[in-house]
This record gives C-alpha cells, structure tokens and sequence, in this order.
C-alpha cells in the first residue's frame, strides 16, 4: 500500500532537490494567503529560462491548496505553444478553472490533476459546499451561451469569461489565486477565427505569431482586482517585462525577479544531486563551494555539473571542477542550452550589415557579467560609432542575452553565458584584449565571507521554529523570529565611531527587535575584543536610532566562531539573555535544519 501523499501537481522535481527559495516562497504564500483579506495585488515573477520558477509554482499551488482555512483557490494554468482556436482554448481555461476551484473546496487532489474530467460532468458534481453550488450554476450558465449555435461572439464569451474568477470569489467568499505560467506566451498561441479557417491556416503554413490574438491585453480589468489577483511567470525576460509594465496592463503589476541560488545553497544543492544521480561521485564541501561560485549558484548549470557526461567526471581538486564546467560550456548540455537559445533568436543577434562587428560586441561585452554595459566603451575600444553600438546591445536586449533597469543595460548575472559567447565567438575575432572570465577572483572573496553569508542565508529561512538552545549556547529551546531584512549594516551615532556589523536581521514588529551578529572564521577562539565590537555597534544602533526620533531597538546578539571562544568570552555571556554563542558545531547544526547537506568548512587560508 502506497502511503505516497497525492499532490494535486505532479512536481518535475525530486522533493530533496528542491533546495532555497524558501523566502520567496514564504513570500508568495504570503501573497495567496492575504488574498481573502484583499491585501494582495497582481504580480509577475520574472527571470531567464532554468531559473526554476515553473518548479516554484508548483510547489507553492501544492502548499496552498492543502490550506482550506486560507479560503483562496489556486487556479494554476501553465501556458504552451500548442497552437489553437479561442473557442477551444475558452473550453480548455474554463474546465481547468471550475475543476481547480471545485478541487479546491472538497480538498481532493486527484480532481485537481485531472484533465479527463468534462465541465458537462463538473456541472453534476455532488456537492453542499456553498462555493461548489454557485460554481455550479456559473458552469451551466457558461455551458448554455458556449453550445449555444445562434451566438458565435466567442471574442465576447471570453472576454466575459475572465471576470468570472472575480464573480465568483465575490459571491462565494472563497477567492481565487489566478496563477498563470508563461503568460507572455497568451499573445502568440490563440487564433479568433474559426475550426475550418484554422485548419486551413495550419495546413498552408501561416499560423504566424503576429496573427495569434494577443490575450494578455484582456486582463486589464483582471489585473485590478483584490478579490482574483494575478500572479503571472514569464522565461521571455524582455517580453514579460514589456507585457505587464506597459501596453493595457501597465501600472497594474508589481514584479518580482527570481535569481539564482546563494552560493552555500548552490553547493547544497550539488552535494543533493550528485547523490540521486551519480552516487559513485562524491565533492569536499570546499569543493561543491567552489563550483557553485564558479557557476553563480545557477541550479540549472548545477545539474548539468552533476549529470555531466565528460569522461572521468571527478570534483576531488578545483583544477577536475574547471574541468567539467569547460565540458558543459562547450560541449555539454550548457553549450546546447545557448546554441539553441542563440539559434531560435538570431534575427536578433546576426541583424546586422556587418556581421564581424557584431561578433566583436557581443565578445566585448562578456566583460560586463552583471554589470552595467558601458557602451561609450565599447565604441571607443572598437572605433565604431556609439549608434552602431546601442543598435547591437538593443537587439541583444530582444533577445533576452540583457537586461534594462533605470535607464540602463546590464548583463544577467550568468557566467556560463560569458563563457559560452566567449568560447564561440572568441575563435572569429581578432585585434581584442583576451576577456579574463575566471570566477577565482569571486571564490577567494568568498572565502573570507563565507561564514558571514552562511549566517545571512540561514537567518533568512527562519520562520518562528523552535531549536535547541544548546546550537545558541544556551539551554530548553528557542524560538526564532521572521526576518523582513537580513544583510550587512554600518551603524554610526552622533557620539560613536562607524561599526560595520556583520550580519543584521529587522524582525519589523512594534517591539523593533533586531539580531547583530559577529562571525569569526578562523581555527583560533573568539576574544572579548571582538565582543566588545559588537556591544559598541550594538549602543552605537541604538543611539543612532535616538538621534533620528525612531524608536530604540531591543537587541539580540549573536556571536559565531568556527574556532569557538576563549574561557573569558564563554565567563561573560553564558547567562545573559540577549546574547548567543554558536561554535563549529553550533552553527553547522543550525545550518543543518535549515537544509544544509555538509559541514561548514574552515578553508586553511580563511
């Protein structure tokens, strides 16, 4: 007998692969839960393909449903490029929604997932919830004007079909989440015309993108409501963002951009993998560091390290790891990635006279990874004119390679693209500086705020659990707090020094608790000195605070060393209360319970 929990979305994804994300998950369980509260407004979730977002909707669609006391139901389409009529497609978007929402009611995951069920049969289905009955009306309201032979506005029908969601939350008291994935695909999929002409159309070769019926402009009114707001994904960075901040949905959306995984996470992530799919192949947790940060911490390109079929696939030193990136981005499934990413959008990329020119810029500009493109740079470097420059980058920003954000050009943050670009079009080049695309740089810093980043990470995924105290130094158990802001701070009163603090967290309660914590990374033990730095930020952010009328935080401190802490240090904060101690062990298992998969290393060199 199968004890297997049923989902009502089957996830692509071991569940032990599912690693990070856990704030943006909180935050957009957040979002479907204040929903009913009509707090929550249309979002889009934005980033480039691989990213992990369809993996993100899943499981948020799989915590949410399983929460009846929210009183919101998911309704979760996923968009394809199968071309079809707008008859059809109205028929495909209404069964899936009336069959979401009945699921959702009776909490039975099996009719949520699936897609035999007719809406002739939902509008039968036995039920004396309040919310079923009235959808049941609305189906055989919808199922008569939709047979119905002497009304063919099927334009009309849709267009009223996208306030049902809306009406339906209205009167029923259960709202709606309306999760839609690749949204930006409604504008290039749906045909207003008939079967017959379809068809024809199909057959001659002209279902073209410019003849589809552009259906995202239809939720204007949608995009509005408290009651059925909208959350939308888009992997066409470019297209997304044009689609919901401009045209008829414009000022209706706010945007949320996914990014690749920490580091730490990214090397979780990998130790995860290569255990499910190649268990014969064990990384230092040094080394698993070192290929997530020479990988940026994209979990795509992480499972392409641990699926790798470059022979002797090994990570025992950096050198085996450089190795298996050098495959992948050349001839692996990294190079296949981009070459037909590149291929599908080479109108854009090679539309240009001078095609030598712009190989020349796309080469020059891998030097920005993640950075502002400078384009009077690149026009100097390569004595062409600054027009000839912003026309290439441009293209480059329809085809999704760059981004625009105030004004200006940046590069994603995508190592693995530069190295592919480099390895391509470097070979067709001449007359250019050599572009350094080496990550060692980034690894060595790493190194030295590795602890610091761990820290944040983790203080990130708190989220009110309990944890023995013994990991803080302390005794029972304590309950931690939800940060709404993790990161370094420099704190400076009017009468103090400026103190850099380490790691802050902002719980942003009434009560302004805030943690500061101190991170030593060595093999020796914490002194008083670095205690009593930490007591000075600590008075120097309250006064601070005195000095700008806010109110006077209580403070929380945290003190981690991997090297532990001397009898002092131990003799002076064992019994106060507003003070914790973790060591090595402390911290690992506290990095541990919020999914850590190795121990926290102590580089000979940190």
């Amino acid at each position: 007998m199968c004890d297997e929990k049923i989902l009502p979305v089957e996830e692509m994804l071991a569940h032990e692969e599912f690693t990070d994300r856990v704030e943006i998950l909180r935050e957009l369980e957040a979002w479907v839960k204040n929903i009913q509260r009509m707090a929550s407004t249309s979002t889009a979730m934005i980033s480039p393909r691989r990213m992990g977002k369809t993996v993100l909707l899943d499981r948020l669609v799989n915590t949410v449903f399983f929460k009846p006391e929210y009183r919101v139901a998911p309704f979760y389409f996923k968009m394809t490029r199968e071309k079809m009529t707008l008859r059809d497609f109205l028929l495909e978007y209404a069964t899936t929604f009336f069959r979401q929402y009945i699921a959702y009611c009776h909490q039975d995951p099996i009719l949520y997932r699936n897609k035999r069920v007719k809406l002739r049969d939902l509008s039968d289905h036995p039920s004396d919830h309040k919310a079923v009955i009235l959808a049941k009306e609305y189906i055989r309201d919808f199922l008569r004007r939709y047979q119905d032979d002497t009304f063919n506005d099927i334009r009309s029908q849709w267009d009223d079909f996208i306030c049902f969601p809306e009406d339906l939350a209205s009167f029923s008291g259960t709202r709606v989440a309306v999760i839609i994935d690749e949204f930006q695909d409604m504008k290039f999929s749906v045909y207003h015309t008939s079967q017959e002409h379809f068809m024809e159309m199909r057959t001659q070769g002209r279902l073209t993108d410019q003849g589809a019926t552009d259906l995202t402009a239809t939720y204007d009114r949608q995009a509005q409501s408290r009651k059925a707001p909208m959350l939308v994904s888009g992997s066409a960075v470019t297209l997304i963002f044009r689609t919901v901040m401009g045209g008829p949905l414009g000022g209706r959306f706010d945007f949320t951009y996914l990014r690749p995984l920490s580091v730490p996470d990214g090397a979780a992530l990998l130790h995860q993998l290569l255990d499910i799919y190649a268990p014969g192949v064990t990384i230092s947790p040094e080394n698993a560091l070192y290929a997530s940060a020479q990988v940026g911490g994209h979990p795509y390109y992480l499972y392409c390290l641990a699926m790798s079929k470059c022979e002797e696939k090994k990570f025992g030193e950096t050198e085996a790891v450089d190795r298996v990136i050098q495959y992948e981005v050349e001839r692996g499934k990294i190079y296949g990635f981009w070459q037909t990413h590149f291929q599908d959008n080479r109108r854009h990329i090679n539309a240009e006279n001078d095609e030598a020119l712009g190989r020349k810029i796309i080469y020059y500009f891998t030097r920005y990874n993640n950075q502002p493109v400078e384009i009077r740079e690149i026009a100097e470097k390569l004595n062409v004119p600054r027009k000839a420059v912003e026309e290439k980058i441009e293209r480059l920003y329809v085809a999704d390679l760059v981004y625009r954000m105030r004004a200006r050009y940046y590069t994603f943050n995508d190592i693995c693209l530069m190295r592919f670009i480099k390895f391509v079009y470097g070979q067709e080049v001449e007359g250019l500086d050599e572009v350094d695309l080496s990550q060692q740089g980034v690894f060595n810093n790493l190194k030295g705020r590795f602890l610091e980043l761990v820290v944040q990470v983790t203080m990130m995924k708190f989220n009110h659990e309990t944890l023995d105290g013994r990991l803080f130094g302390k005794t029972g158990e304590i309950k931690l707090p939800l940060f709404r802001f993790v990161d370094t701070k420099s704190v400076k009163g009017a009468k103090t020094r400026s103190y850099q603090i380490d790691v802050y967290g902002w719980e942003g309660t009434r009560e302004e608790r805030v943690w500061i914590c101190e991170c030593k990374y060595r093999k020796t033990k914490m002194d008083m000195g670095q205690v009593e730095k930490l007591e000075d930020a600590a008075q120097a952010l309250r006064q601070e605070a005195e000095d700008t009328g806010l109110p006077v935080p209580d403070i929380q401190m945290w003190l981690v060393s991997t090297g532990g802490f001397t009898g002092e240090v131990l003799e002076h904060v064992r019994d106060r209360e507003d003070a914790y101690f973790s060591d090595h062990e402390g911290i690992n298992g506290i990095f541990r319970a919020y999914g850590g998969n190795y121990n926290i290393p102590v580089f000979t060199d940190a």
